[in-house]
């Protein structure tokens, strides 16, 4: 009896955790920048990474922009899922937790995908795997612009330009969560839209230049395009500093304003870390996720496509597989 009882305690929890089949479905780069939903080997974790059952991949511009290089591999970067599979040496880590990450090498728009522990965080218990999807690039992204490189304080003001976009709303959170004003530019039917995310004042690029409004802010966040850089320069404080995702700024005419002029470089803090003070924002009510629309595997070109055009409001979402949401254990 105590035996068969063993047995099914074996058989429960095998149902719970179960093992990755051989072959999943996943997007595949083709010629031309073309996606294709594929059967595909499920790939394997090394040491120091997992693998995760995919719920959610967020879209960005870098899917595509760097697709030509990526001819036959998975599309996609940003992931969120539960683990599956721990690899060699990997602690602190369960499997069934749910989580999110970056999932460079593997790619994210399949049905699993391998995230090193360092570029991996908890996913915010406030948050559906669709809006945790959005938060690695963008999150990562405005995190360490403001709070690595610009080193934002209480009382400064921050001018963000592409405000509602992915990057840009997320930067509008984190520098109201460290206190500063900010000012926002995005076209006029964004502007409820950033109001609702705390910005102070709203600047309908289309209708006024910002220069001829602002003067002398503390920072200058850049996510909208390379052309703004320069543009951008007068407007900032003696002392101050332009970060710019977009290009990087003119630094011989940053010297003569005398201000400092940045690229957000990946040094210093891992992804995990930030990703990790990103999700602190989120279940303390001061980060969320906007998803603009979501997508299927299969419509994942059409994604592609709504990302070129610009002027997205929040984020691009596909959605790979269904399933509850728990609070982790």
């Amino acid at each position: 009896m105590r035996g068969s009882l063993m047995l099914l305690s074996l058989g429960v929890f095998s149902s719970l955790v179960q093992a990755a089949p051989e072959k999943m479905k996943g997007v595949l780069i083709g010629d031309g920048a073309t996606l294709s939903v594929q059967e595909l080997p499920v790939p394997k974790p090394g040491a120091a990474e997992v693998l995760i059952k995919v719920r959610a991949a967020g879209v960005n511009p870098v899917d595509w922009k760097v697709a030509s290089r990526r001819v036959g591999q998975v599309a996609g970067t940003d992931v969120s899922g539960v683990i599956d599979t721990l690899g060699e040496g990997v602690t602190g880590w369960k499997v069934g937790e749910q989580v999110l990450g970056f999932a460079r090498q593997s790619g994210s728009y399949a049905e699993y995908a391998v995230v090193p522990v360092d570029s991996l965080a908890r996913k915010p218990l406030s948050m559906t795997f669709e809006e945790a999807a959005g938060v690695p690039i963008a999150g990562e992204t405005a995190y360490r612009a403001l709070h690595e490189v610009a080193q934002v304080e209480p009382g400064q003001t921050v001018l963000i330009h592409g405000a509602a976009g992915g990057v840009g709303s997320a930067g509008v959170q984190i520098a109201k969560a460290a206190g500063a004003r900010v000012i926002g530019t995005a076209s006029a039917n964004n502007a409820d839209f950033l109001r609702s995310l705390g910005v102070d004042q709203f600047i309908d690029y289309r209708a006024q230049k910002f220069e001829d409004v602002v003067k002398k802010v503390d920072v200058v966040f850049n996510t909208a395009n390379k052309e703004t850089n320069d543009r951008s320069i007068g407007v900032v404080r003696e002392g101050g500093i332009l970060v710019s995702i977009v290009g990087s700024p003119d630094t011989i005419f940053c010297g003569v304003s005398k201000i400092r002029c940045a690229i957000p470089i990946r040094n210093g803090a891992t992804n995990a870390e930030l990703l990790a003070r990103v999700g602190e924002l989120a279940d303390a009510g001061k980060f969320k996720v906007y998803v603009g629309q979501v997508y299927s595997m299969e419509d994942a070109a059409k994604a592609w496509e709504r990302s070129r055009e610009g002027h997205t409001r929040g984020k691009l979402i596909i959605r790979v597989s269904e399933g509850p949401t728990m609070k982790h254990q």
